[in-house]
């Protein structure tokens, strides 16, 4: 797909005078000095003329200029191009020369000449200045960074060559990318620059923003693994650098795979899958939109699963809803409902939907009147949830959790104290749940499945995952994990490849929030681990389609398979 920015007109050179407002100033500055080689003008404030510059991109109400190569400092750390904004249609076109004259303003931290503003055309058809090549070592993805290593491009021409969507388009237009042929993931520890003593992830300083038609070029949904190329102009806007192209070029990513078909007698596949707040909220507008796109997603995407465990679901109602929905789409695929509520002021909780068929014994909370030390308030908004089960002669445990979220987890001062010792809480007390589980129920199954809202190893301040497996990150946490686990518990997402093992994207990085932890009894029945497609690589617009899954909720689904237990002769036993 391609899209271009308006063209260089062909033209007899001529003179062109337009005051808006203002009047010019006595001295010419060049776009370099303007810019200077800090986070803001040295010229803010103050009125400021260009000499003769080349206009390099044009939008509703704003234009770019750059300074000719032959009149550039040379200075990498100063920006030859500068935006000029004013009230009106642009009265300028790319590869003109102008003169302006403006009050220097920085708005939202992005340089421009915006007050009193005048231009003169001088002539036209001309040469654009050098495009900065941006590619996998610029921006660096090293840190430390520089204050002004993006600054330093503001305003000027950029060339990417090999660039990928790293986050989807946003509710604003814009996506997240990089210019590099791979995706950006999260990293163990704290993001730069971290505590001493502790893990340091780098926090993907290389992701910039994009936003196709910020120049009037025709507008385009992203999805998170395509790839491109692009030309346009460097800006910053509220808080983040963004290219807007003058031409762009996407190759997107690949339609969500088909879900794999489980097979054979006895398997038994068990899913999670964070179903975004789903609630009937403000009566049932866009409601049953939401329950066809679940219902699509558990039926299509996840490959209509033996247990489906759900998080963000409002009531069992709710929950009963989608199995309704589900069987009114396809009558061979019927669940029943587990639901409880729990302790989340906003009504969100966890629940099963179990297939028909499938034995369903008890089914009960745990944890939900569990104190929390800091302020013996719940230490479970959302209870986790226990289903036990058979697989062939096997009795399982399925527990689904919905752990406390990352929010808040780099404030400073007691809010920031307050999540981590709760995240590190929740999860120590999740562990010695486990310990006393495999100790009364040795020859079980157990398997622990959710949204636990932290990665497959340490975070830097707690490690959840660590702490709940009984296989703490060497690289340790600022809480160090305290569990005796023993034996272990194996985290199934280590069996999806590198390329794959993400459920989730944040800023440009993805991640993985959503596991799957079984107990030495079912390590070797696990015949598959893969997670579905279509919500967190899906731009946002997608979740107004009614006809497919894609962007059901912000998590793609967990699946496990787990093949029945077997002997040598064939005979099913309880291993």
């Amino acid at each position: 797909m391609k899209a271009e920015g308006p063209s260089n007109r062909s033209c007899c050179a001529f003179v062109l005078a337009l005051t808006l407002t203002g009047s010019w100033g006595l001295e010419a500055q060049e776009i370099w000095q303007i810019q200077g080689s800090g986070s803001r003008s040295p010229y803010e404030g103050e009125t400021v003329t260009t000499p003769n510059d080349t206009v390099t991109a044009v939008g509703d109400d704003l234009f770019f200029i750059q300074t000719p190569d032959n009149r550039s400092d040379g200075d990498v750390w100063t920006s030859d191009g500068v935006l000029v904004r004013y009230s009106g249609s642009p009265v300028v076109r790319i590869g003109d020369r102008v003169r302006v004259a403006g009050g220097v303003v920085e708005r939202y931290g992005q340089t421009e000449i915006s007050q009193g503003v005048s231009v003169t055309v001088n002539s036209s058809d001309h040469p654009l200045p050098m495009e900065v090549g941006f590619d996998s070592e610029l921006p660096t993805p090293n840190q430390p960074w520089p204050e002004t290593e993006l600054e330093r491009f503001e305003g000027m021409r950029v060339a990417i060559d090999h660039g990928m969507i790293s986050g989807p388009t946003d509710s604003y237009g814009d996506a997240w990318a990089t210019a590099s042929d791979r995706r950006l993931f999260r990293e163990p520890g704290i993001e730069y620059p971290g505590l001493p003593g502790l893990p340091v992830w780098d926090g993907n300083p290389e992701a910039f923003e994009i936003d196709p038609d910020a120049l009037g070029i025709a507008h385009v949904d992203l999805a998170a693994g395509s790839t491109f190329t692009a030309r346009g102009v460097l800006a910053y806007v509220f808080g983040s650098y963004q290219l807007w192209p003058t031409a762009f070029d996407v190759s997107q990513a690949p339609q969500v795979p088909a879900s794999r078909s489980p097979g054979g007698a006895g398997v038994l596949t068990v899913a999670s899958q964070n179903c975004y707040r789903l609630a009937r909220t403000g009566g049932d507008v866009g409601y049953q939109d939401r329950l066809a796109k679940l219902s699509a997603q558990v039926r299509l995407e996840l490959g209509s699963p033996s247990v489906v465990a759900v998080q963000e679901v409002d009531s069992r109602s709710v929950l009963q809803e989608l199995a309704d929905k589900i069987e009114g789409d396809d009558a061979a695929v019927r669940y029943s409902a587990h639901l409880e509520e729990g302790n989340d002021p906003s009504g969100i909780d966890v629940g099963f939907l179990v297939r028909a068929g499938v034995a369903v014994g008890e089914v009960r909370q745990i944890g939900a009147d569990v104190r929390f030390t800091w302020d013996q308030s719940l230490l479970f908004d959302r209870p986790p949830l226990i289903l036990e089960t058979e697989v062939a002669d096997l009795i399982l445990s399925v527990v689904v959790v919905h752990l406390k979220s990352l929010g808040g987890v780099e404030d400073p001062g007691t809010s920031g104290d307050r999540v981590r010792r709760k995240r590190f809480e929740q999860s120590q007390w999740l562990s010695e749940w486990v310990q006393d589980h495999q100790d009364s129920r040795p020859d079980d199954g157990l398997l622990v499945v959710g949204d636990f809202n932290a990665f497959e190893f340490s975070d830097g301040f707690v490690d959840v995952l660590g702490q709940i497996t009984g296989l703490p990150d060497p690289a340790g946490a600022l809480i160090p994990a305290e569990t005796a686990v023993d034996p272990p518990l194996h985290n199934a997402v280590f069996m999806v490849s590198q390329d794959e093992r993400y459920s989730y994207i944040y800023r440009g990085s993805a991640e993985v929030l959503d596991h799957g932890l079984a107990d030495q009894t079912l390590v070797p029945l696990v015949r598959d681990v893969f997670y579905s497609r279509g919500n967190a690589d899906a731009p946002l617009s997608k979740a107004g389609e009614e006809d497919s899954a894609d962007r059901s909720s912000d998590h793609d689904g967990l699946v496990i398979t787990l093949s029945p237990p077997v002997r040598a002769g064939g005979g099913r036993v309880r291993p």
